[in-house]
């Protein structure tokens, strides 16, 4: 036992027998009539805080031990799931070999017919669509704790819950719920609230509330330093703006 937690629990091994002690004299000599002792009043009131202090301690070690519980299993699941992704990543990366086919030779034949022109819309138009995203792995990690969230192009995963997102245009998809935020411009709204944030420079602000948090090189940082965020790669507005919401939440 550590000589602080054996001084805490003197503490409050004195406390209960001060209050008792004490209060047993207090109460005797109250009920024979006799006048109090000066003694036995201080070792009532000195038992009566030593026993409050380790009461309060107590009740301090207790929450404390159940948040770093909480904390605990929420890293273990961040990095089960990181471990996952990473597993994910290194499968698409190997190579697939297809199976050889004999090629046969034919001798070509001549078609003096003039051959349509390809049109390229159909390319041009998808690469243009999906040009705003990058596609590889990009992560946003709460400084001194790791990963929060995992981003994929226009799929977000909140790895605290396992909860998975997608940007569709200026809509925002929850899996297994629907709609659930709208992007206007540069701000993000509940799809049946009102607005939340916007981002706006370098900053994150509350539509209804002004300056919450800063953007500066990969970092995200509260207005009062309370919380630090690193993204591992560039982000999109978009993306900034639900990564906003999902890391703040809604108010």
């Amino acid at each position: 036992m550590k000589r602080k937690q054996y001084l805490i629990w003197v503490i409050g091994v004195f406390g209960i027998i001060g209050t008792l002690y004490g209060g047993y004299s207090v109460i005797d000599r109250a009920s024979h009539g006799k006048a109090l002792s000066i003694y036995g009043l201080i070792l009532l009131i000195l038992g009566i805080l030593a026993l409050g202090f380790f009461i309060a301690w107590a009740i301090s070690v207790y929450f404390f031990n159940k948040k770093q519980a909480r904390e605990k299993a929420a890293l273990e699941a961040v990095k089960a799931e990181e471990e996952r992704a990473k597993k994910e990543e290194e499968a698409k990366r190997e190579p697939v070999e297809l199976p050889k086919k004999e090629e046969k030779v034919e001798t070509p034949k001549q078609d003096h017919s003039p051959r349509p022109q390809r049109s390229s819309y159909t390319y041009e138009s998808r690469r243009s669509s999906s040009s705003s995203y990058s596609y590889s792995t990009a992560y946003v990690k709460l400084v001194g704790y790791g990963p929060v969230l995992r981003i994929e192009g226009p799929r977000i995963v909140d790895m605290r819950n396992n909860t998975y997102y997608r940007i569709e245009g200026n809509n925002v998809m929850q899996e297994g719920y629907g709609l659930r935020y709208e992007i206007r411009g540069n701000q993000i709204r509940d799809a049946f609230g009102g607005y939340l944030y916007e981002y706006s420079g370098s900053n994150i602000n509350k539509v209804y509330g002004g300056y919450y948090a800063s953007v500066s090189g990969s970092y995200i940082t509260l207005y009062d330093l309370s919380q630090k965020y690193e993204m591992t790669d560039s982000l999109s507005n978009k993306q900034i703006l639900v990564a906003a919401v999902l890391l703040f939440g809604n108010y």
